[in-house]
């Protein structure tokens, strides 16, 4: 049996299962492909998975949009409607109800495989997770050779996509054992470093009702508090990093300078990382209310800021920060006069420190070792 009748059988089995749903695979094509290409292929919408296969190889999964609305009606309503799905983006919901039919597809793709013992390098992949988009999943795929099914799926006569099944070339099988060659660690650090970190600085947060959004309009000041410069706070996906930090500008652009008060005192306590970075979870809280790293970003009742921000400060590398300069000699003011103080002058008759000192009599003769012979 040919890799492409199988995978032909698998889908129509496995979709019948699981939903009932009379699924059709046609015009399957096999190619092997070079990164460029694949990702090249891979239309803008749609659901984009990895696909975790032995030995830490990795392909990947493509269904198109309308395939994906299909497996989720029929999972949600029944039935595959005959309405054209609405445009939208795929969720990590579409791609947890699409799941099943990849682990069950493949299973029985290899159990068709193993009779004939064709397309080992398909073997043994199973539903990794969802990518954002064609250029991460590059990032991620390690090999730079694949072979691609390129399927066109019929759902129930109501719904037609694409869909692509990638396996990574492997030409050495040995290559992936621990011990020889690169270790495959390495390879996906390289990855993960390379791949795009989102942050972005909340200025501040405000709460409006609907019928005041409604009407704004250009030309229109929000209310922001003045000290909200000071507490921006930084956000990674959805989580809040619970650092403070100052907005301004550096070479003409928008920029952060990152304030963590805690981190000298976390290196004296030992509570860095060997790498040199700081443990999160010993850093200390930020301003306001230990449980709510948003509290110190609570709108200021007593100065509210109508009027466009201010031009924002300079944070250039070559700036120093130094504090104001203060006069020493200003620091202890005028000092309290001293002369009423015992045995700082006066004529206190009951001063005991004031007075002749008592007669110490004759000492007497204060016998000295000899020294010895400095020659």
């Amino acid at each position: 049996m040919s890799p492409s009748k199988a995978l032909r059988l698998s889908l129509a089995r496995t979709a019948e299962d699981l939903w009932d749903l009379a699924l059709a695979a046609s015009g399957i094509a096999q190619s092997e492909d070079p990164l460029e290409t694949v990702i090249a292929a891979l239309p803008d919408d749609g659901l984009i998975t990895l696909l975790d296969g032995p030995e830490g190889a990795i392909g990947a999964a493509f269904f198109q949009f309308p395939v994906v609305s299909g497996l989720v009606e029929v999972q949600t309503i029944g039935k595959v409607s005959k309405l054209a799905p609405d445009p939208r983006r795929v969720t990590r919901t579409d791609a947890a109800m699409v799941a099943p039919l990849i682990d069950s597809t493949l299973e029985r793709f290899d159990a068709l495989m193993a009779e004939t013992g064709g397309a080992p390098w398909a073997q043994g992949f199973r539903f990794g997770s969802m990518m954002e988009s064609a250029r991460l999943l590059s990032l991620a795929l390690r090999a730079t050779d694949f072979h691609v099914f390129r399927i066109t799926l019929d759902l129930a006569a109501q719904r037609e996509g694409e869909a692509m099944l990638i396996f990574p070339v492997i030409e050495d099988p040995l290559a992936g054992h621990a011990g020889q060659g690169t270790p495959a660690g390495h390879a996906l650090e390289a990855s993960v470093l390379q791949a795009p970190a989102e942050l972005r600085a909340v200025l501040h947060r405000l709460t409006l009702p609907l019928s005041a959004v409604s009407a704004l309009k250009p030309g229109d000041t929000v209310p922001i508090p003045r000290d909200a410069l000071d507490q921006t706070v930084l956000e990674v996906g959805e989580t809040s990093v619970k650092v403070r930090m100052r907005l301004g500008q550096m070479n003409g652009m928008r920029a952060v300078r990152l304030a963590m008060p805690g981190l000298a005192g976390a290196a004296a306590a030992g509570l860095l990382a060997p790498g040199g970075g700081a443990d999160n979870r010993s850093w200390p809280d930020p301003p306001g209310d230990a449980g709510d790293p948003m509290s110190a970003m609570a709108p200021s009742e007593d100065a509210p800021m109508s009027e466009p921000l201010a031009p924002l400060p300079s944070l250039d590398e070559d700036q120093d920060f130094a504090p104001p300069q203060v006069d020493p000699d200003d620091l202890l003011g005028d000092l309290p006069d001293l002369g009423g103080l015992p045995g700082l002058g006066g004529d206190d008759a009951d001063d005991p420190m004031s007075g002749d000192l008592p007669d110490l009599g004759d000492l007497g003769a204060m016998p000295m070792a000899a020294l010895p012979d400095l020659d």
